[in-house]
């Protein structure tokens, strides 16, 4: 469980720690272009996600990226994985319903209290979407919780009626 900060505990499912060879499986999908190592992500953890017996969501929001490293790099990885998810666990994806915004410095090198305070107000649900619905927030690696904790208060705001996070990794404590 993460807390999300708003009203209720994010459930979490995740496929493993963030150690070798997974770590080097998300890099070659994030940084090497690998776009084949999302279908095989994306398979493990709607396996994963099926054998939690976790109650399926209505519908799976890939953690976004801004648009400017969206722009650079040409893809969001974890749009790709949730997209995989979703064939697996029949469930729609909507890579439109979260947005983060520009300008945000990186997280990879911050601390859990600097991540809290880097990512507040970083994401925003599209308005619109329907509400009372329960959303998968799919991510590649969850490292202290921050992003899904800043994920999961916008889409709460939005009317999610609840938040159960998909992760293929965490790094280990």
């Amino acid at each position: 469980m993460i807390e999300d900060g708003a009203r209720a505990p994010v459930e979490c499912v995740v496929c493993t720690d963030y150690v070798p060879p997974f770590d080097q499986w998300i890099a070659l999908l994030k940084y090497g272009n690998h776009h084949g190592m999302a279908r095989f992500l994306g398979h493990w953890l709607g396996i994963t996600v099926l054998e939690s017996g976790m109650d399926l969501p209505d519908v799976l929001v890939p953690v976004p990226m801004s648009p400017d490293k969206l722009r650079r790099r040409g893809y969001n990885q974890t749009a790709l994985i949730a997209r995989h998810v979703g064939l697996h666990i029949q469930r729609p994806v909507k890579t439109d319903w979260l947005l983060k915004t520009e300008g945000l410095g990186a997280q990879a090198t911050l601390g859990r209290e600097d991540r809290l305070l880097n990512l507040q107000g970083a994401f925003r649900a599209k308005i619109g979407i329907p509400e009372n619905l329960r959303v998968g927030l799919v991510d590649d690696v969850i490292t202290t919780g921050a992003t899904i904790q800043s994920c999961a208060a916008a889409l709460r705001k939005a009317g999610a009626i609840s938040i159960v996070t998909m992760a293929v990794c965490r790094t280990p404590e």
